[in-house]
């Protein structure tokens, strides 16, 4: 923390750099969102064709006419009893996890990890202060061997991270 706070110029270089490799946040989002998409892009085709999507979108709706059905039918049948809407609710509400558990299974669709705007936040830092480091230590600034080893271990994550990354989608 005390290296930005020092070195506003360079922090403000470090930013920019950033930025400009790897863009703003909001393309992340978009580029792991297309990942994803194209990872899914032969499962589905390949569901489309044998019929299997048809079959999910079926039970889907299934799912929710299954769910409507219990308030709906104590609703018209007995207004005045909220106890027994509030059990049916909750009933209908473990029958929601179950069968969405069970449609998920059914059609093997891979549990993609939710990408977390936090989490963006502490990678796109983290980023942003290795290259702080070199940024500094290429204009000849001495700094103490833990924070420059740190710099270099973030560097190679850095370049480890990526060069894995290009192996699994390129």
């Amino acid at each position: 923390m005390a290296l930005r706070n020092e070195n506003p110029e360079e922090l403000a270089a470090a930013r920019a750099l950033v930025k400009l490799h790897l863009g703003s946040q909001r393309e992340w989002r978009f580029k792991a969102q297309a990942i994803r998409d194209k990872r899914l892009a032969g499962m589905m085709a390949r569901r489309k064709a044998s019929g299997r999507a048809l079959e999910v979108l079926a039970l889907r709706l299934g799912l929710m006419a299954a769910l409507f059905a219990p308030p709906a039918f104590v609703l018209a049948t007995d207004q005045d009893n909220l106890l027994k809407l509030l059990v049916v609710g909750v009933i209908c509400v473990v029958a929601a996890l179950m069968g969405g558990h069970f449609l998920t299974v059914r059609a093997r669709v891979p549990v993609m990890p939710v990408i977390r705007g936090p989490w963006l936040n502490e990678l796109r830092e983290d980023i942003i202060n290795a290259t702080l480091v070199a940024v500094l230590q290429n204009k000849g600034m001495h700094m103490d061997p833990e924070t420059a080893a740190a710099g270099r271990r973030g560097w190679e994550s850095i370049q480890a991270a990526e060069e894995a990354t290009s192996r699994l989608y390129c």
